[in-house]
């Protein structure tokens, strides 16, 4: 198998409504009434980006979000659609929504009778629950086959909740979840995805996913935004929620070329693309990969346009690339920052740091000295043991 592919976008692109900015600024608003909101840091690897020839590498390093028991961005979305979704139960506006409002008694009384159902292949399922214990509501998280053990232990740490390894692929365990909050007269779905009929929930936590742009904008230059940025999919809730938040707020000739990156053993998107009908695409059987937190099989409904819109790349990674970018980022250069990433949350990393290394993909990209790379860490070591192995095992 080769170890990178890339692909040009056979779709048209740049021509994408982006009209968020107003639901950008409300969820940051909410996350400033959050007590135990800080945002993660934006680290710049400045030896690398001189070692690579390139003008600039940033990493958003999520692995920092929230709690030292999460280390990923899954919780700001979570987080989010949870709120949204009591707020509503409860009779109150969701614009302008404060953390505060959420903390009432009436408030919470009504969060204790709903039941969240989730299905996850690690990190949503954390976020959930540990959005779940804040905000004083319940979760029920299945999980596809093949899952570990340990991301099943991490989830239930929080308040106990109920988490089952099934033995489905993800896309079935997701219609599990479906069925069973159907079935429950006080249940709610929250799935980072969408299909016909279920976008609003979606949507909720795409929003969430916004307060990383608004973190990003803040933190980096006017004279320094990326000039590039590559951005893992799953479903492609958290590219296409990045890239919607990111084109809403820049001006047109400052957004970024996206690539979007993907496991070479389940990459639906590079498969859509590969198809062009602009129709989703479901990659079969029940694949695997070590970066668990992207091997989803078909696209979200409501993420395929905006990436479909707006990337001019699509590429895939082996295990082994994640591997690689792993313990790079593990060995900082000169006097950059150690970046602990786990396997899903090194993919755009990984695939930058092999692309620089192909002198010809660098220039169909144009990874030149001038370019500007932005990437985010999605995850910390969210399997401690996992990301041990494969750092020491050079």
């Amino acid at each position: 198998m080769t170890e990178i592919q890339l692909i040009k976008s056979p779709f048209e692109i740049g021509n994408h409504p982006f009209n968020d900015a107003e639901i950008v600024k409300q969820v940051a608003n909410f996350y400033q009434s959050v007590p135990f909101y800080q945002p993660t840091p934006l680290i710049n690897l400045n030896q690398y980006a001189k070692k690579n020839n390139i003008g600039g590498l940033y990493v958003k390093d999520e692995s920092q979000r929230f709690s030292k028991a999460l280390k990923a961005f899954k919780a700001t979305g979570g987080l989010y659609a949870m709120a949204y979704c009591i707020a509503k139960q409860a009779g109150l506006s969701t614009k302008n929504l404060k953390y505060s409002q959420l903390m009432t008694p009436l408030v919470r009384k009504v969060a204790d009778q709903i039941t969240f159902y989730t299905a996850t292949d690690g990190n949503h399922g954390r976020g959930v629950a540990w959005a779940a214990e804040k905000l004083g509501t319940h979760a029920i998280v299945k999980m596809p086959a093949g899952s570990t053990k340990i991301r099943a232990e991490h989830i239930a740490a929080f308040n106990n909740v109920n988490v089952e390894i099934t033995d489905k692929n993800y896309d079935d365990t997701v219609q599990l979840a479906k069925q069973l909050a159907d079935k429950d007269p006080n249940g709610i779905l929250i799935q980072d995805m969408a299909w016909e009929g279920y976008t609003e929930i979606p949507q909720a936590i795409s929003a969430g996913y916004s307060i990383i742009v608004t973190e990003i904008l803040r933190q980096i230059d006017t004279d320094n935004y990326p000039t590039h940025i590559f951005l893992q999919a799953g479903v492609g809730q958290l590219s296409s929620g990045i890239i919607d938040a990111l084109y809403s707020l820049l001006p047109k000739d400052k957004r970024p070329v996206i690539t979007i990156v993907e496991p070479a053993t389940v990459a639906c998107y590079y498969l859509s693309a590969q198809v062009a009908d602009n129709n989703l695409h479901t990659v079969p059987g029940s694949p695997r990969t070590i970066m668990a937190g992207l091997n989803c099989q078909t696209p979200s409904l409501i993420s395929l346009p905006v990436i479909r819109d707006t990337a001019s790349f699509y590429g895939t990674l082996t295990d082994n690339v994640a591997r690689i970018g792993m313990r790079t980022l593990s060995t900082p250069v000169g006097t950059d920052s150690k970046i602990i990433s786990g396997e899903s949350g090194v993919a755009a990393f990984a695939y930058v740091n092999a692309v620089l290394q192909d002198q010809h993909l660098r220039k169909k990209i144009g990874l030149d000295a001038k370019a500007r790379v932005l990437v985010i860490n999605t995850e910390g070591d969210t399997d401690e043991q996992v990301y041990q192995e494969i750092i020491k095992n050079n």
